[in-house]
């Protein structure tokens, strides 16, 4: 029986240390990759976010002032392009939102704040909508 290790079972030993070592750093690669591409994301969510919370204001401030003529907004921030888009809400006889036909409700909007970012030579879009009321009646 021959005692230590062969010169084989030290190269062996050695390949699959080698491969445990580059499959982890292709793994924090990745991630680090991913960390990244979603950090832009979640800025752009939260641009979409603050848009609404903006128009909100501009709701509670005055719905006639603000809100019932106004149809879109644009603003740039960074590399970031947010529009806010306000849009007509038509209500059946039940009174029910449907998306066309029905009676135009005036103190009802449906608001899209999208928020583009150019990414990987493309064009990406976050969207977020939501029904906003005149609850103040003013």
């Amino acid at each position: 029986m021959s005692r230590g290790l062969t010169l084989v079972e030290v190269v062996i030993a050695s390949a699959i240390i080698l491969a445990a070592v580059v499959a982890l750093l292709g793994v924090h690669s990745l991630y680090l990759k991913t960390a990244l591409e979603n950090a832009q994301t979640v800025k752009a969510t939260y641009l979409a976010e603050g848009g609404l919370e903006e128009i909100r204001y501009l709701r509670d401030d005055s719905w006639s002032a603000n809100i019932l003529n106004l149809t879109s907004t644009t603003t740039y921030f960074d590399n970031f392009q947010r529009t806010i888009t306000l849009g007509a809400v038509y209500r059946d006889n039940n009174d029910d939102i449907i998306s066309s036909g029905g009676t135009l409700d005036p103190n009802t909007k449906l608001v899209t704040a999208a928020v583009s970012w150019l990414k990987a030579g493309a064009t990406t879009t976050k969207s977020i909508s939501t029904y906003l009321t005149n609850i103040y009646e003013n």
